[in-house]
């Protein structure tokens, strides 16, 4: 009855009720060394308009997470798929928001510091030797659940009086020349420095 169960592939359980996106950390070499490109959201977006984040986007159609990366770095930076070298992927952030972010390590080439200015306002470059030797400011935010109107107190034990557990979530701040990276970037990028620290030869960046 359960034989075809055995090496099934595991998922999260929600997983179906994620909006999947994916970003890029692209690495650019300048000056002889490896810097992490940071996009600035154009002023004109409704969402989120000036906050720094990597090149990426939500999955369009049955196209897998990493055709979404490329696709959305061609996009945002003015870039041919040649350009881009896919290193390996990395870990996937699950939101409380109910997002599901693909990201991947990358390498660009011959790129000239294009963008398309309808969806980004600037780039700028960070080495990331930086990152490697500099540990994040770190936060608590405090996330609380709220029910809706039509909530069924009456089946639950002790009604509105129920104790709801908060949660806490660090929130990560990099500052480098003057400008601020936070959020689900910084969260991102301090996860992927742990990757490099633990997982790789990184002595000689």
């Amino acid at each position: 009855m359960f034989e075809e169960l055995k090496g099934r592939a595991v998922r999260s359980i929600d997983e179906d009720s994620y909006r999947k996106f994916a970003v890029m950390a692209a690495l650019v070499e300048k000056d002889g060394q490896l810097c992490v490109l940071f996009e600035e959201r154009a002023s004109r977006l409704k969402r989120q308009p000036g906050e720094i984040c990597f090149p990426g986007g939500a999955r369009d159609g049955q196209e897998t997470s990493r055709e979404t990366a490329v696709r959305e770095t061609c996009e945002e930076l003015c870039i041919s798929r040649d350009q881009i070298q896919v290193i390996a992927q990395m870990d996937t952030l699950y939101t409380v928001y109910n997002n599901e972010v693909s990201v991947y390590l990358g390498r660009l080439t011959d790129y000239q510091m294009t963008f398309s200015r309808s969806e980004v306002g600037d780039v700028f470059l960070v080495p990331l030797k930086f990152f490697l030797e500099t540990k994040p400011e770190v936060h608590q935010i405090k996330i609380l659940s709220q029910t809706q109107e039509d909530f069924p107190y009456d089946k639950i034990p002790g009604g509105r009086d129920y104790y709801w557990r908060p949660g806490y979530k660090n929130v990560y701040f990099y500052t480098y020349g003057g400008r601020t990276i936070w959020g689900l970037t910084a969260y991102i990028m301090q996860s992927i420095v742990s990757i490099l620290k633990n997982e790789t030869d990184t002595g000689g960046i």
